[in-house]
């Protein structure tokens, strides 16, 4: 077993693993510490577990994936949680889009990226940590999906977006209730009792503060401007 000791989120992760993958894989946020503040490790039988759910995952990923998922069973007792989202800076500012995968985060954010060409800054594509507290701040991990968009930065978070596909451009924020339920999908929820409590009080103090919308767009230039202008507005 080899060790590996990496700084995410503003936490002091040891990180235990069998693969000589994960220093690559994690080269951005390597740091040096003496007491971690979350050690995460997993086991074969996690591991083949996750390959046979993936068959075409290569193992070393499949290991990654088992290390990230014990990383965020420990985030909540640090006042964070994994969140499945893209999530960009502007102007200082962190936005966090999320859908089902498949439904077109990664092509929204390029939208901003381009119309804003130069302005905006991937924290995350896909899978990043968020800090809750009176400010919600967004952090990069090196688990970002198959693009890869990730930064080890952070930014405050400014406001939510869902995407929903869809022939015409239109937003409509959220009550807490809805937008509850909605982010719930997307939130990762530990499997012990304290720790998955933890992390249904924190989603709900992060949308008391934070913004909420719902999207339903296409991939047109409107479909940018109708989102910019109701995310940054205020």
């Amino acid at each position: 077993m080899q060790k590996l000791d990496i700084l995410l989120a503003d936490l002091k992760i040891n990180i235990e693993h069998s693969y000589d993958f994960m220093p690559e894989f994690c080269k951005k946020y390597i740091s040096s510490f003496d007491t971690p503040d979350i050690t995460a490790k997993t086991d074969e039988k996690s591991v083949l577990k996750e390959k046979e759910m993936v068959p075409s995952a290569p193992i070393e990923i499949c290991e990654s994936l088992c290390i990230y998922r014990s990383i965020g069973e420990q985030l909540p007792r640090f006042d964070r949680f994994v969140f499945h989202g893209a999530a960009i800076e502007y102007d200082g500012k962190a936005y966090l889009f999320t859908a089902p995968s498949g439904t077109g985060k990664t092509t929204h954010i390029n939208l901003w990226k381009h119309y804003l060409d130069g302005k905006v800054d991937i924290i995350n594509g896909d899978k990043p940590i968020i800090r809750v507290g009176e400010a919600s701040t967004v952090y990069g991990t090196p688990w970002a999906g198959k693009e890869g968009y990730q930064r080890n930065a952070s930014a405050p978070l400014k406001a939510i977006c869902i995407l929903k596909q869809g022939k015409t451009n239109n937003i409509t924020r959220l009550d807490k209730k809805d937008a509850v339920n909605h982010l719930m999908r997307q939130v990762y929820l530990p499997h012990d009792p304290v720790s998955l409590s933890k992390t249904l009080a924190l989603l709900g103090l992060m949308i008391e503060n934070i913004p909420v919308y719902i999207l339903q767009c296409d991939i047109s230039e409107d479909a940018f401007k109708v989102s910019y202008n109701a995310l940054t507005a205020n």
